[in-house]
């Protein structure tokens, strides 16, 4: 799981249920988590989204890699509506 995914997406969407949801990870993961959000919480909106969109982006970019390189095939070569399958498929055979 990214943390920093994590406390982005709460403090965009969730910031009431953020406190409540850190305690459902590991310790070692929510004292990252704590940490992240140290740094987070005085963040404009506008940043957390910039920083959320920037980390999709690279998030989908590892996971095109992935996949062409597990299965040989580029996922902007399949219909939208399959690329999700895909991925996931080919991530969970190769485990």
């Amino acid at each position: 799981m990214n943390l920093e995914v994590f406390c982005c997406l709460g403090l965009l969407k969730f910031p009431e249920q953020l406190e409540s949801s850190l305690k459902l990870l590991r310790d070692e993961d929510r004292a990252e988590a704590l940490r992240l959000l140290e740094g987070m919480r005085d963040l404009p909106q506008s940043a957390l989204r910039e920083r959320w969109s920037t980390l999709r982006s690279e998030e989908y970019a590892a996971v095109t890699r992935r996949v062409r390189d597990l299965s040989g095939i580029h996922l902007e070569d399949l219909p939208p509506a399959l690329r999700d399958w895909w991925s996931l498929w080919a991530e969970h055979r190769h485990e």
